[in-house]
């Protein structure tokens, strides 16, 4: 009996993204099971009229995505990852929190909800200023005393800046398989250059994967800077595009069939 996926994505077509889904497909195939995508970010009619499948995954923390996941998951639809874990970690402070909680080390971070606050927080020196909601590093600045007019509006995570201009090491994972990458962090940019790292620091995939244990992920990223202690988590996201990682849709079709049992 052949069986349907379907992935709910933001900008649908649009060049350079979702470069996962025609490999995912391919993966799929051989074991009875269609690919769909489906993009809800434009107009979406109430009730949700999504494409009937077995399984939906959560490809995307685009507000209308995660209503459209919402409005299948009250009518018993099955996501990938789930809707509380993508909702978790669409949050930044909620997911931070609940990293720490589980012993991964984060940079120090308040949530400053309004200009004054923000003003305040940045007091003590220079700060990593990010939207508690955010993506593909949008909206991210490093601003010091007296910077904070035109950072937007919040509410704003307000952290402390993390070693010292090294990469970011970018971990994707599928449960607790990764693969390690190293890039330039460019705000906005979704594909910017990415380098294997065939030698990982110390306790970088564990910590990686605990992080994503915490917040409910089976399909995620994590992103990591590293100081004199080792690797510090400042992000993780949930299904990440999973980029140069050519494992990455035989390891989202375990992830899949596992999910249709």
């Amino acid at each position: 009996m052949r069986r349907r996926v379907c992935a709910l994505v933001e900008a649908g077509d649009a060049p350079g993204r979702n470069p996962l889904l025609p490999p995912l497909a391919a993966c799929l195939a051989p074991h009875g099971v269609e690919l769909v995508a489906w993009d809800p970010t434009g107009v979406l009619p109430l009730p949700v009229q999504a494409p009937e499948a077995d399984l939906y995954l959560v490809k995307g923390d685009h507000p209308s995505v995660l209503t459209a996941a919402a409005c299948l998951a009250d009518a018993g639809a099955p996501l990938l990852n789930t809707l509380t874990a993508t909702s978790l970690v669409a949050d930044k402070a909620r997911a931070l929190a609940a990293v720490a909680a589980a012993g991964v080390r984060v940079p120090h971070t308040l949530v400053a909800g309004n200009a004054a606050a923000l003003a305040e927080a940045l007091a003590g020196g220079p700060r990593v200023v990010k939207p508690v909601r955010g993506a593909h590093g949008e909206g991210v600045r490093r601003l010091g005393p007296g910077e904070a007019a035109g950072a937007g509006s919040g509410p704003w995570l307000v952290q402390s800046p993390v070693g010292s201009g090294g990469p970011d090491l970018k971990v994707y994972g599928v449960g607790e398989r990764t693969a390690v990458r190293a890039m330039r962090f460019v705000a906005g940019i979704v594909d910017a250059p990415r380098e294997p790292v065939a030698d990982p620091p110390a306790g970088l995939a564990d910590a990686a994967v605990a992080a994503a244990a915490a917040c409910g992920l089976v399909c995620w990223g994590a992103d990591f800077l590293l100081d004199d202690d080792g690797p510090v988590l400042v992000d993780v996201n949930a299904f990440p595009g999973y980029r140069t990682v050519d494992e990455a849709p035989a390891w989202l079709t375990d992830a899949v069939l596992a999910a249709l049992t």
